[in-house]
């Protein structure tokens, strides 16, 4: 077997359907891991101390508000605080949960007053102070989208809640979708996500037009879980915290199963954060305590645990990439533009040595390379009774394409999500003794050492062949003669069937079926 050194530049879509491509998603690592501040109670929300400013944080928790630069920390309040917000520079909202209220701090002269609810007495109730209830809320954020007003999660009163800051007045945004909210984090100005319930992300949007709608981005509103992998199969275990990385990416506390993982919008999947520079990232680190709370500041992630406050550094993102042996050479994963298809130029045996850091740009991944002659696509195949004479003549061969076409969207439509027949892949034939054979190519390529199809294509296959329109080519035209275009069976009866096509990696070379080889 030839080795050689090459370059392969592989599509995203090629990497959840190779067998050739482990499919390992984004992922995110530190390789500096330090405790910032002990704090000796429990903490449940942490800022950046825009009073203070220089690095210091602004800490809620269960013994009241403190401000620290990790060195000298000052004790500001002596209340429950489970979660606050900065209007400004000098004015603090904290949430007294137990109360039923939330009050404001200046902290220019230490003015504390309530905002709104009725503190000590739980309900709901849509009115300003001193009339207005909550019934525990948890966590409050300042509406980007109208400065004027906060957010507020009304929590055993299931609802996403508006307070006016000069009036205190309470107005329900939405009750639609939410059990138990607690903590917010905006994704933009038109959407914020509201955890719920311990185990699941929702996500409320708002149209153009003041509409409101919600609904569940990742994790399980029946089941509490530790999955990775597409964000509606993701599972969470009290998730306390979700902070933004990126432009739709960001880190979410998954507090009892003592892990931090990665919420990718763009791929739609949850990856796997290590602490520990650990390489590959495929699993979270577990952490030494449950994750509270968190926030970036200038490149360093701060995270509350418990008791405890830690400083991340050295932040690392791994894009997908692939593990197989061998000769030395490149592979570039490009994550952009997933919708795009293209050709395998190579499909060989890889072993990743390093990789680059930069999510949702070209990956590169020094690696080795054993090129494989042979590739294999996954197929639907069908054979036909028809003339092969036929096939020579030009304008048969026009209808004869146009029925391929067809019974492509026929077979597309059928097999849904569990394959994608790519739009510039056309149908490949050949005709031998009056019978033509058809290979319907599907996106999902195979190494040269497998030689029979995957199992698992059973289902589709016999839709597939129930389908009366696959019972025969289609191609009847009036200026040609023949008796019968029908589909054939196999000894299984069936019409259409799962199959490997062939072909040559090197596409200057031709593929042998007699040899199963390329010359």
């Amino acid at each position: 077997m030839d080795y050689k050194s090459v370059l392969l530049v592989i599509i995203g879509m090629f990497l959840g359907k190779t067998d050739a491509l482990q499919n390992l998603e984004l992922s995110l690592s530190y390789t500096n891991f330090e405790l910032f501040l002990k704090t000796h109670y429990p903490v449940y929300h942490i800022e950046p101390d825009t009073f203070k400013g220089n690095g210091s944080l602004l800490i809620g928790g269960s013994r009241g508000l403190e401000t620290t630069d990790g060195q000298t920390t000052t004790r500001i309040l002596i209340i429950f605080v489970s979660s606050f917000t900065q209007l400004n520079r000098t004015h603090v909202v904290v949430v007294h949960r137990f109360e039923h209220c939330l009050k404001i701090l200046n902290r220019e002269n230490g003015n504390f007053q309530t905002l709104a609810g009725t503190c000590g007495y739980s309900g709901y109730t849509e009115k300003g102070v001193p009339s207005g209830q909550h019934f525990k809320p948890f966590g409050v954020q300042l509406d980007i989208r109208n400065p004027g007003k906060l957010i507020v999660t009304d929590t055993y009163n299931h609802a996403l809640v508006s307070v006016d800051v000069q009036s205190g007045q309470l107005h329900t945004i939405t009750k639609s979708g939410f059990k138990e909210p607690s903590s917010l984090q905006w994704a933009n100005k038109q959407q914020v996500f509201v955890i719920n319930y311990h185990s699941y992300i929702s996500q409320v949007n708002w149209s153009n037009t003041g509409s409101v709608e919600s609904h569940v981005v990742t994790g399980s509103p029946t089941i509490q879980g530790d999955a990775i992998g597409k964000m509606e199969q993701a599972l969470f275990d009290t998730v306390a915290g979700v902070e933004k990385l990126r432009d739709n990416i960001y880190l979410v506390a998954d507090s009892k199963n003592r892990k931090l993982k990665l919420l990718d919008m763009n791929q739609q999947v949850v990856g796997a954060v290590c602490v520990r520079g650990e390489k590959p990232c495929s699993v979270s680190s577990v952490l030494p305590r449950e994750p509270t709370s968190l926030v970036e500041i200038e490149g360093k992630m701060y995270v509350a645990m418990h008791n405890n406050i830690y400083k991340l550094t050295g932040e690392s993102f791994a894009c997908k990439y692939v593990s197989l042996p061998s000769g030395e050479g490149r592979i570039q994963l490009r994550l952009t533009e997933p919708q795009l298809q293209s050709p395998v130029q190579h499909l060989g045996q890889v072993h990743v040595e390093q990789i680059a850091q930069s999510p949702y740009s070209t990956c590169t991944y020094h690696s080795t390379v054993e090129d494989f002659p042979v590739t294999r696509r996954l197929s639907f195949r069908a054979k036909f009774h028809l003339p092969c004479s036929l096939m020579t003549e030009h304008g048969f061969k026009f209808y004869v394409k146009a029925a391929f076409r067809q019974k492509k969207k026929i077979i597309q439509e059928l097999c849904g999500k569990n394959c994608t027949l790519p739009l510039n892949l056309e149908p490949q034939s050949n005709c031998e003794n009056d019978t033509l054979t058809v290979y319907w190519l599907t996106s999902r390529i195979h190494l040269a050492d497998m030689k029979e199809p995957p199992e698992g294509m059973k289902k589709v296959t016999e839709q597939i062949n129930q389908s009366s329109l696959m019972t025969s080519l289609g191609s009847h035209d009036s200026s040609y003669s023949f008796d019968t275009d029908s589909a054939q069976t196999n000894t299984s009866r069936d019409m259409v069937e799962v199959a490997l096509f062939s072909t040559c990696t090197d596409p200057t070379q031709s593929y042998d079926s007699n040899t199963d080889s390329c010359s």
